[in-house]
């Protein structure tokens, strides 16, 4: 049996190998083949007082998605399902996953059920919730030093000259 030399990188690398042969999940969600249904990319973004949520889901029917309201969060979740089992082993790479989702977003505690619509077109998934975002006023908040007292910030050094003072006069020209 040979030698081989130790280096903690190589423990690194191995890292996410390890935790999905483990746990059954995986680590990194950006290598080609693995489970990234688990968590479909999202866009949420504010619309007047409403908030949208916009999910591309290619591939999966209306039938196998699932909006509720629980304890103040959204829960978005759904399925891809395989259109048929491939018993060949002839792949060179299989990138499409499927399986479960599940998405989880806060909403306000005034939000109900009846604040919620969502659609399903060409693959995209858009829920809307009305007057989730509410304008709140800025408050300027006060810094305190250790002390106790209110913090200045005062500038360093000499005071600035006066605009127009302390300049060097403009350059004669020669010949004038």
């Amino acid at each position: 049996m040979p030698l081989v030399r130790w280096t903690p990188f190589r423990e690194l690398l191995d890292m996410p190998r390890e935790m999905r042969r483990a746990f059954g999940r995986p680590l990194s969600l950006s290598e080609p083949g693995l489970d990234v249904m688990q968590f479909p990319p999202m866009d949420v973004y504010g619309k007047g007082s409403d908030m949208i949520v916009r999910i591309e889901l290619p591939g999966i029917g209306v039938d196998d998605l699932d909006i509720s309201l629980s304890e103040h969060m959204l829960n978005i979740s759904g399925e891809r399902r395989s259109d048929k089992e491939i018993k060949e082993d002839d792949y060179y790479r299989r990138e499409r996953s499927y399986g479960r989702f599940e998405r989880s977003l806060p909403v306000p505690e005034k939000v109900t059920e009846k604040d919620i619509d969502a659609t399903y077109t060409d693959g995209v998934l858009e829920v809307k919730v009305k007057g989730a975002i509410e304008e709140v006023p800025t408050k300027k908040i006060e810094i305190k030093t250790g002390k106790g007292e209110a913090a200045r910030i005062e500038p360093k050094g000499p005071p600035p000259p006066p605009p127009g003072e302390g300049l060097p006069p403009p350059p004669r020209g020669e010949g004038r």
